[in-house]
């Protein structure tokens, strides 16, 4: 039996050496080693579009698709420290981050750690190793992202004393701390972090982390998103405003829950103008929102993102918001005027998404998923509305945002819960209030019940006069819709009363709708040119 043994060693060892043989003739080893860790380097790299919290590919085990290949694969990524650059301690033992550190030798490095507790030994082990490891390293980290609970993130922040050259990208997130004194911050960024020498820091995000907004840290910063402070910990304006002035190279600005403090009625004598701000994203209430976008000077904005929670039945903070909203939503640095807008209702909440380009076609339950990034994103949310604010309020929105070219319109689920329930919603009132505004609106999409208002709206506009509303519309898209035979016969009225004005519709597509009313088929085909 050991014999046999010892001739399957030989044999599997005589296999090795063939193997090794055989890649040593493919075309690709005959690169230089140095060369051939840089293919290997891209290679090993993760496919577009998996990120981290940081922005970066995830890449912390991306080397096993390398290492793994063959001897010689291997002997290479060993030698070549970048495989190695990047450490994470939540998914790798004590014992293999430390390994992989050794292997990252002195290059410039990645490290990423989340402690969500400290009640078992496992984690008390990862926490321990990462503040060994890191301390002695501060000079050579240029990304750093560390989640943890309050007093864990405090220790781990107290020890990083020395500066950082090379530190390029800082993530601090502590884990939400229910008690909170006297609205006290939940975790103070220390002042020596770093002994205030991050030269190269240029992406700096904090959550549940209170911090001066004099720290040296935001200087030369490009992005920059603070999230989830507690009232006390909320910046005075004065103090926003003189930060802001000091970072003008900022590109990125993300506040949530972390606007400044707001003093009503707003004095806006004061401006600070961000010169290369491409993206602003602020999350507040409506006064607070408002009060940080009348403050700004944004002449290189592209992306504005908006969320407001208002706190008062008649939805005034709101209306009080939206020429702040409506001032940055477009400038000379756009390309054109904003063409395509998806409107969302559910509930409690509204949402207005509008792009500078025509025929943005979006998926409602996901409309980031394969569209451009909107120009304006506004959220507007209110446990407190009856139906008939609701639609007040997106009316004002849709006539303070510049929609003038409008030309492609998608809306779903505008309908809200009445405050009295004989009071019916009135969805046409707010399609008849909008439409005279969009002379050029060509192309419609409704789903979920928004058909029914706009079909009505178009048998009740002008009384049947000479113009109608809309001129422009030439394309119909409804989809997923119960449709009932009354419906289904209102529809066929409202579109013969266009072909009679001389605007008939050319296109009618009537995606997953159950239940048409067969004889209205045949009809919907003799008025429209083209139904789908």
């Amino acid at each position: 039996r050991q014999a046999i043994d010892a001739e399957i060693r030989s044999l599997e060892e005589s296999l090795r050496a063939l193997r090794r043989r055989r890649n040593a003739l493919a075309p690709i080893s005959s690169l230089p080693p140095e060369l051939f860790a840089t293919i290997l380097s891209i290679s090993r790299l993760p496919p577009s579009g998996t990120v981290l919290l940081g922005g970066e590919p995830d890449r912390h085990l991306s080397w096993l698709s390398v290492a793994h290949v063959c001897h010689e694969w291997r002997e290479v990524a060993l030698n070549h420290p970048f495989f190695w650059s990047h450490v994470d301690f939540t998914t790798l033992t004590p014992a293999g981050a430390t390994e992989i550190l050794v292997r990252a030798k002195s290059v410039p490095l990645y490290l990423e750690a989340w402690f969500p507790k400290h009640e078992c030994d496992w984690d008390k082990a990862r926490f321990s190793t990462f503040q060994k490891e890191l301390q002695p390293r501060v000079s050579h980290i240029s990304q750093l992202a560390i989640s943890a609970q309050r007093f864990s993130l405090e220790w781990i922040l107290e020890g990083l004393v020395s500066p950082a050259p090379i530190l390029e990208y800082l993530s601090l997130s502590g884990k939400k701390y229910r008690k909170r004194i006297f609205g006290r911050p939940l975790i103070p960024v220390p002042v020596t972090l770093f002994d205030g020498s991050t030269p190269r820091l240029s992406r700096l995000e904090l959550r549940y982390c209170d911090i001066s907004w004099k720290s040296p840290l935001f200087r030369g910063l490009k992005q920059l998103k603070t999230s989830r402070l507690s009232a006390g910990a909320r910046p005075k304006l004065s103090f926003w405003l003189d930060a802001l002035e000091e970072i003008p190279q900022l590109k990125t600005l993300i506040l949530h829950s972390a606007s400044p403090i707001s003093s009503l009625p707003f004095d806006v004598k004061r401006t600070v103008t961000l010169p290369s701000l491409t993206y602003f994203d602020v999350s507040a209430s409506p006064e607070d929102c408002g009060l940080a976008l009348a403050h700004l000077v944004l002449p290189a904005l592209t992306s504005l993102c908006v969320s407001a929670f208002s706190g008062l039945r008649d939805g005034g903070d709101v209306q009080r918001m939206l020429p702040y909203v409506a001032r940055h939503a477009h400038g000379p640095q756009d390309t054109g005027p904003l063409q395509s807008v998806l409107i969302h209702g559910h509930a409690s909440r509204a949402n207005i998404l509008a792009w500078p380009v025509p025929n943005i076609d979006v998926e409602v339950r996901d409309p980031l998923a394969t569209t451009p990034s909107p120009r304006v994103t506004l959220y507007i949310t209110s446990n407190m509305w009856p139906s008939e604010i609701h639609y007040e309020i997106l009316d004002a929105a849709m006539a303070a945002l510049p929609l003038d070219g409008l030309v492609m319109l998608t809306a779903e689920h505008l309908h809200f819960p009445s405050g009295d329930s004989n009071l019916p919603p009135r969805m046409d009132h707010f399609w008849l209030q909008c439409a005279p505004r969009w002379p050029l609106l060509r192309r419609v999409r409704l789903g979920s019940s928004t058909e029914r208002g706009f079909i009505e709206m178009l048998l009740e506009e002008n009384g049947g006069g000479e113009s109608p509303l809309l001129p422009s519309l030439t394309e119909l898209v409804v989809v997923a819709a119960h449709v009932r035979d009354d419906w289904t016969l209102r529809l066929c009225d409202a579109l013969m009363r266009r072909v009679e004005q001389g605007f008939p519709l050319e296109v009618l597509d009537l995606r997953m709708c159950y239940l048409i009313f067969s004889a209205a088929v045949p009809l919907l085909s003799e008025i429209v040119v083209e139904v789908l």
